[in-house]
């Protein structure tokens, strides 16, 4: 059991409604019992029935990203908008999308740390249960915390000790940013990071996009607007500025393209852009 969440109480439960979450969930495999989010789900269907598969491609990347970078030693992760645990009470997925993400990068660095920050209490409730139920998860943490108030959630990483800045940090900011809907919000939160990231630390992004099915999206926008959601997918344009003048993971300036392609070994690479419905782009912060 993590020490830092062991201290933390669990956070306080609200009424639950549909979120993107438990929708996320639902298109991994899960059995969510709530009708209000089965309603939803069967209206997103019928305007764009490959939001599913959109869903499972970017959880994919997300192992995939994952295990590239603790390849490459990097040992503290900051999964940003995490999501519920792939174990637990919504079920579980397929064994392609089974694995956690500190399953993933412990797996190949036992010591490593990695901390789960949600703004939804529940999910950051599953998230604690998960982890106090595995003894052995001693540099695991969860915290409650909304991403477009970057600084507090930076001072909770310091005071909590998550990070350090000795050594680089691996942001995943995951299917995260389309849920904000004010543009400037997403790039002062960008922006914040960039700046306190240690040198060498890696900035993940994959964001929703309208780029290859307008007409498609904007219904998807509606739908998720009667439900109460705020979905804004954006353009490359903006997506490749969330990084600054960062370098491309594998050099030379950053990549920002469909999701399912960015990644050697992705199961889904050679399917049509439009499955993503998205963009991934991953970018390191230079030395001074």
């Amino acid at each position: 059991m993590s020490l830092a969440d062991e201290r933390l109480p669990i956070a306080k439960p609200v009424p639950l409604q549909t979120s993107s979450a438990r929708l996320s969930a639902v298109w991994l495999g899960a059995r969510s019992p709530r009708d209000g989010d089965q309603d939803v789900a069967r209206a997103v269907r019928n305007v764009f029935p490959r939001q599913p598969a959109a869903v499972r491609i970017n959880r994919e990347h997300h192992l995939l990203i994952t295990d590239a970078l603790a390849q490459r030693g990097m040992t503290q992760i900051l999964d940003l908008g995490c999501g519920y645990p792939a174990h637990g009470q919504y079920g579980t997925p397929g064994p392609l999308l089974s694995q956690n993400t500190h399953e993933v990068v412990q797996r190949r660095w036992h010591a490593a740390s990695v901390t789960y920050v949600d703004n939804d209490p529940d999910v950051v409730n599953a998230r604690r249960t998960e982890i106090a139920a595995a003894a052995s998860q001693t540099r695991t943490r969860t915290l409650v915390a909304d991403i477009t108030d970057t600084v507090d959630l930076l001072e909770q990483l310091m005071r909590d000790a998550a990070v350090t800045h000795d050594r680089p940090v691996v942001v995943l900011a995951h299917d995260v940013f389309p849920w904000i809907p004010d543009d400037d919000a997403v790039r002062r939160c960008a922006a914040s990071l960039r700046e306190w990231l240690p040198p060498g630390s890696a900035l993940s992004v994959t964001h929703a996009t309208a780029d290859m099915t307008p007409t498609w999206i904007q219904r998807l926008t509606g739908v998720y607007a009667e439900a109460g959601l705020s979905f804004r997918p954006r353009g490359r344009g903006f997506i490749t500025d969330l990084f600054g003048d960062w370098e491309d993971l594998y050099g030379g300036p950053v990549r920002v393209i469909p999701t399912a392609r960015h990644q050697p070994g992705h199961h889904e690479s050679k399917a049509p852009d439009f499955h993503s419905a998205g963009y991934a782009g991953v970018a390191i912060k230079p030395s001074p």
